[in-house]
């Protein structure tokens, strides 16, 4: 996704920047500075802050050493910081960010908090602001987890989808057979229907009075050409007749 661009506010005067691109969380510590005529290797040499870092980097499980490296350090600065902890401070000297140290949000407050408790304020509801409504960017872990989630719900509606037209295929044959058996109310063989059932097999109207005269004809053609009339049960009319299915196309069609 495209990188959010370097957001600048104005405090009194003073542009302070902020880097929420890219799943980054950085402010411009050297701009912040500027306001109260103040140096930021002021607030990195206090053994607080360094201890405060530290803390910060193990609890965000970006340390490498099972030890604090704090004393390690001959003498703190933001350089020496910078070098051990380059996850939460960053010296720019050159390219696409503007120039001076960059540190992390919670370094950022840290500082604020140092430099003024009403720039503290301003500092956080900044930051508030970018995270509620400034930030387009999805960090890299949520985005994965969040297609994988969308690529298996779309496969299960596929695969359900799938599955419908196959059910709806298979309905469709169960009911044309069962339109088929229902217009079979046979007694003698399967070429035998009731007036009803052949209509309804043909789609044909059958009001009552048609399907009596329809299976008087049907009767007397039976008669004529020697073929049985049968009984079956109907389960709208009870007990039927039924006929040869030659019978039927020649009186009803």
């Amino acid at each position: 996704m495209e990188q959010t661009p370097i957001v600048k506010f104005e405090y009194e005067g003073f542009p302070i920047s902020f880097d929420f691109g890219d799943g980054s969380k950085l402010v411009n510590a050297t701009e912040m500075a500027k306001p109260f005529n103040k140096l930021l290797k002021d607030f990195f040499r206090l053994q607080q802050t360094a201890e405060y870092i530290d803390v910060l980097h193990k609890s965000l499980k970006m340390s490498r050493w099972e030890n604090s490296p704090i004393g390690q350090i001959r003498s703190l600065s933001t350089e020496n910081l910078a070098k051990i902890y380059p996850e939460l401070i960053r010296v720019v000297k050159g390219g696409n960010l503007p120039q001076g140290t960059w540190v992390h949000e919670k370094i950022a407050l840290k500082f604020a908090a140092w430099l003024s408790p009403f720039f503290e304020l301003w500092i956080y509801d900044r930051i508030h602001e970018l995270l509620t409504t400034g930030r387009t960017e999805i960090p890299h872990h949520q985005s994965g987890g969040i297609i994988k989630s969308l690529r298996m719900i779309v496969d299960q509606l596929e695969l359900q989808e799938k599955t419908n037209s196959q059910f709806r295929a298979e309905l469709d044959i169960v009911s044309e057979r069962l339109d088929e058996l229902e217009a079979k109310v046979s007694s003698i063989d399967e070429n035998y229907y009731s007036v009803s059932g052949w209509c309804a097999l043909h789609a044909i109207a059958c009001p009552l009075d048609k399907a009596q005269k329809w299976g008087y004809s049907a009767t007397q053609k039976s008669r004529a050409k020697k073929l049985p009339v049968g009984k079956a049960y109907d389960a709208k009319y009870g007990v039927v007749n039924t006929y040869h299915s030659d019978v039927l196309k020649e009186v009803i069609g």
